[in-house]
């Protein structure tokens, strides 16, 4: 083998040359050269593949440039030596991205090299139509398609263009973009119906549309995940028209929803409500379009493990209203997306510069079903007025209070760090005084963070201590749970006061079998004071690192 690829070669050109000068001619000169050139460059290979690296399997080889960043990085890499580029070439998975902005060169080479394999396909705005015409004797390996900035006419040129079958085709990516038109405001025109109507196996759709996204033009029956963001602005957001693609899509298990505009539910039915048997995880948020609990009212994801509602606005909208659902639809959305009654209830209230404020409200299931009811409130480019806390803490206990099962609430958590004024001291104390009439008996009760002074008002002289409707009563609780390591002020006070709550709780018939007391200083006669009326009693001392930072 040796001989015949090195030897052989130079014997020949050898003998063409052998009555030198007399036979001599350029063109002999010229052979012996590249023959020369030919046997050092398979020396060199030879040599080459003796290096312990390229003796490496070629099925391992193959796959190293699919740990690389980009396509970029692929390329460089096969001009290591030629076993690398030609092991590279050979393997078609490795060229299936194709970025359609490249050019049309770009593109038939790679098309060339992927051969039969699946192809994931890039595209945009201005990808020539020429370029999009060499792809249809592709299309049963279309695998995945992402429209890059797209304006509406250009993915319909696309979907028609390829409008044979999609078998392999399982996600599609869409960011569509206004059309800029000189003459006017931007459009986006509506595409012709539908589109990809071959994709009959399509899993994953995602769908960003500065204006109308146009739903209606899509139908994907065997669709798993959909997730869904725009913008409509003035025109607002049609309901009915999520609704139609949801109820197209009864394969569904992941549904994602972002919606900046109003919701117009003009023409559903009350009565009306889809149906999706098979969503685990359910999202939808909404930026100032205050119906958004209404669309979720309309929805029922009997399976779902994960429900997230979430209601987005800027300071200085107007008077705050909706920060959770009403009574009615709460009372829906808590028959259509749990299976098992709530056992429990975690309500955290944040101030900081954007969001201003951010409320999130969590009911949990014995079998770790979660529905989160979530209020953000951001910054705006002008003065932004004070976010009412009584406002957003009295929505919150009012749902957990209309929560149509709460006798089966066992454990409830409160957080929020918030200094009060005397005058509103009170009133927060109106509204926990109302949440706690209205549980039953609790397993556990944790207050974190919060100023005390609206919890143990009874134990305490406060100045408005007498525009209280009724003092606050704990109802019956196994497990009381008191962590405030950042208190700063009433701590000996307040402290106090807890010892007089546990007495309380004692002489009513109803003691704590377990008081757990967290503060960054903690009184000396702390746990000696809990201990005559608690079965037992966890006092500790705690810094919070936030307050260092």
């Amino acid at each position: 083998m040796l001989r015949k690829i090195i030897v052989d070669p130079l014997a020949r050109s050898w003998e063409r040359c052998a009555n030198f000068p007399n036979s001599f001619t350029f063109d002999d000169v010229s052979q012996l050269d590249q023959d020369i050139s030919t046997t050092l460059a398979n020396v060199r290979e030879w040599r080459n593949s003796f290096v312990r690296l390229n003796r490496v399997p070629l099925d391992i080889l193959s796959i190293v440039p699919t740990y690389l960043s980009s396509q970029g990085d692929r390329v460089r890499a096969s001009f290591v030596c030629r076993h690398w580029r030609r092991t590279f070439l050979q393997h078609a998975p490795l060229w299936s991205e194709l970025f359609l902005s490249k050019g049309e060169t770009y593109v038939k080479t790679l098309l060339e090299r992927a051969k039969g394999s699946t192809l994931d396909i890039v595209t945009g705005s201005n990808d020539a139509v020429d370029i999009i015409t060499l792809l249809p004797p592709h299309n049963q390996q279309f695998r995945y398609l992402n429209f890059v900035f797209s304006h509406w006419r250009d993915i319909q040129i696309f979907s028609e263009i390829n409008a044979g079958p999609l078998p392999l085709l399982r996600t599609i990516i869409i960011n569509a973009v206004n059309e800029f038109n000189l003459d006017g405001p931007d459009v986006m025109t509506p595409p012709s119906l539908p589109l990809f109507s071959n994709a009959v196996n399509l899993r994953e759709f995602s769908l960003n549309s500065e204006r109308s996204p146009f739903l209606g033009h899509f139908v994907f029956p065997n669709l798993t995940t959909f997730e869904l963001s725009t913008a409509p602005g003035g025109e607002g957001f049609r309901a009915s028209e999520l609704l139609n693609f949801l109820e197209a899509s009864p394969t569904l298990r992941t549904v994602q929803i972002a919606i900046i505009a109003d919701i117009i539910l003009s023409g559903i039915p009350q009565e009306r409500v889809v149906v999706l048997p098979n969503v685990e995880t359910f999202s939808l948020v909404v930026d100032d379009g205050r119906p958004g609990y209404k669309i979720a009212a309309h929805i029922s994801c009997p399976s779902v493990r994960h429900t997230l509602l979430r209601h987005e606005t800027v300071a200085g909208m107007g008077i705050i209203q909706d920060i959770f659902p009403t009574s009615v639809s709460w009372g829906a959305i808590v028959r259509q997306y749990t299976r098992v009654p709530a056992e429990e209830v975690a309500l955290e209230i944040k101030y900081s510069q954007d969001p201003i404020i951010a409320c999130s409200l969590i009911f949990r299931s014995p079998d770790a079903t979660v529905i989160s009811l979530d209020f953000k409130v951001s910054a705006s480019d002008e003065d932004d007025p004070e976010v009412p806390f009584e406002d957003v803490f009295s929505q919150a206990s009012r749902t957990i209070r209309d929560h149509p099962l709460l006798p089966n609430i066992k454990r409830l958590r409160i957080e929020y760090r918030f200094l009060m004024s005397p005058s509103l001291l009170t009133r927060i104390a109106n509204e926990v005084g109302r949440l706690f009439q209205s549980v039953g008996p609790l397993d556990e009760l944790t207050i974190y963070g919060c100023d005390l002074r609206s919890y143990l008002t009874p134990f305490l002289n406060l100045p408005e201590r007498n525009n209280m409707e009724q003092p606050v009563v704990f109802p019956p609780i196994k497990k009381l749970a008191i962590s405030h390591p950042f208190m700063q002020y009433y701590e000996e006070e307040c402290m106090a006061a807890i010892v007089e709550l546990a007495k309380s709780q004692h002489a009513r018939g109803v003691p704590f079998e377990h008081v757990t007391v967290c503060v960054g200083k903690l009184p000396t006669a702390m746990r000696e004071g809990l201990r005559p009326w608690v079965a037992a009693v966890d006092c500790y001392e705690e810094l919070c690192m936030e307050d260092f930072e």
